[in-house]
């Protein structure tokens, strides 16, 4: 008897097991869900950014009598000097395309000197460039976080001319207008952040020196005509606000 009641005992034991929900034990077994990142936002180059930029500026300069055009020196290599300076502009990306302004303002101190061309040759004249900016529009393919662009625009420069002789020196400082084209590539760091490697050739208008000329006793009535080459990297922070909003929102 004893035996057939620890036997049906099991049964019904085990019967109600199965029936019965898994104990919590086993429920904490269960595998996770995989957790899956949301997707990293798309870059977009739309909007403000201010800079700074530095690089190498080169070129070369022509010294011609403004009343014949002939040269009165050599032409002069307006060697490898810095440049530095700021950089604003405002970009409007419609997938990949991007149409932009750029402008800026750099420090640079490219000169060259050569003696005149007999039978002025005890006199030295000196070019220097002193300041230059530059207005463009940039056009440019945006993939991802990087943009290869295309620049041109309208360039103008300070330029000083110097003569130094036995008479002593005399100086002349213009302005030059002119026109620059150049391409580029810039590259996010950041959502903030990029950081740009930029080429430029600059190419400007000839301008009237010493006329009429300050001293007898030392040439004048000059015109200066003189390029800039220009390999430069930058640092472009994007800021909070576009200065475009105002604009469309009126």
């Amino acid at each position: 008897m004893k035996t057939l009641l620890c036997a049906s005992t099991a049964s019904v034991a085990f019967a109600l097991a199965s029936v019965m929900p898994m104990p919590a034990v086993a429920a904490d077994l269960s595998i996770a869900p995989i957790y899956k990142a949301p997707p990293l936002p798309i870059a977009t180059w739309s909007g403000s950014y201010i800079g700074v930029a530095g690089g190498g500026a080169w070129g070369s300069a022509v010294v011609r009598n403004n009343a014949t055009g002939v040269d009165q020196t050599p032409r002069l290599d307006l060697g490898g000097s810095g440049i530095v300076g700021l950089t604003t502009g405002f970009n409007i990306q419609r997938g990949s395309l991007l149409l932009g302004y750029e402008g800026d303002i750099s420090i640079t101190n490219k000169k060259g000197s050569a003696f005149e061309f007999p039978p002025n040759a005890v006199f030295n004249n000196e070019v220097k460039e002193r300041w230059l900016s530059t207005f463009r529009g940039r056009v440019g393919y945006a993939k991802d976080n990087w943009l290869l662009y295309a620049t041109g625009g309208a360039a103008l420069a300070n330029v000083e001319s110097s003569i130094t002789g036995p008479a002593g020196l005399i100086s002349d400082k213009q302005w030059h207008w002119g026109w620059t084209a150049g391409a580029g590539v810039e590259v996010k760091l950041s959502r903030d952040w990029s950081a740009k490697l930029e080429y430029l050739y600059v190419g400007l208008q000839d301008k009237t020196y010493f006329n009429p000329a300050p001293s007898l006793a030392l040439p004048g009535n000059q015109r200066v005509n003189l390029d800039d080459h220009i390999v430069r990297v930058g640092v472009n922070y994007q800021l909070p606000w576009n200065v475009l909003d105002s604009f469309f929102k009126r």
